[in-house]
């Protein structure tokens, strides 16, 4: 063999090598992924029904706190949107909303201006504001009924809301650490409150 050929030989070895150790990390990479979440999704018996597929809206507020949720989200279409509640609902109050969006972050007010992160508002029986440059307002002491404009400066995910029977509006409008809505919003949805002596 020529001592080019035997050069060219080794660094094909060599590259073989490279190829199968990363062969074999993208096999057990992927396995692992697989038995990640294999194990996160409880075994449902073949004999469970539909309706056991339910979203339980009475289980405990998540103990994640905002530093843990607060990182950046793959760029994508941008949508807020509710995750246990649909138009036309009947609630009973106090009722837990869960939310999210997607295409963005969500990140505490105190962690300041972080690029493509912001945090969610609930707008309760109210439209969208008029002024979408200005930032979402707060309600005045004793100036409704009920909290109007809802803040998560704290980046949360979801709320108990404790409204009095009747309808109500619920749209979501994210904004960035200074409460300036970016244009990403849901659709207002309704829900009926019902009395809690029934």
């Amino acid at each position: 063999m020529t001592a080019q050929r035997k050069t060219s030989h080794k660094i094909l070895v060599k590259k073989s090598a490279v190829y199968r150790s990363f062969l074999a990390l993208s096999l057990l990479t992927g396995a692992a992924l697989a038995c990640a979440h294999a194990s996160a999704a409880p075994a449902v018996p073949a004999t469970a029904k539909a309706a056991d597929t339910r979203v339980d809206t009475d289980s405990i507020i998540s103990t994640i706190n905002a530093s843990e949720r607060t990182r950046p989200f793959p760029v994508g279409e941008k949508l807020a949107y509710f995750v246990n509640i649909k138009d036309g609902d009947q609630v009973r109050s106090p009722f837990r909303v869960a939310f999210a969006v997607t295409g963005m972050g969500v990140s505490p007010v105190a962690a300041g201006d972080i690029h493509g992160t912001g945090h969610h508002h609930i707008l309760i029986d109210m439209p969208m504001p008029a002024d979408i440059k200005a930032p979402i307002p707060f309600d005045k002491p004793n100036e409704y009924q009920h909290q109007h404009y809802k803040h998560f400066g704290n980046g949360e995910t979801e709320t108990l809301l404790d409204l009095p029977a009747g309808k109500h509006t619920l749209r979501l409008l994210f904004a960035d650490h200074n409460h300036m809505p970016y244009y990403i919003s849901s659709k207002e949805i309704t829900v009926v409150v019902l009395d809690k002596t029934h």
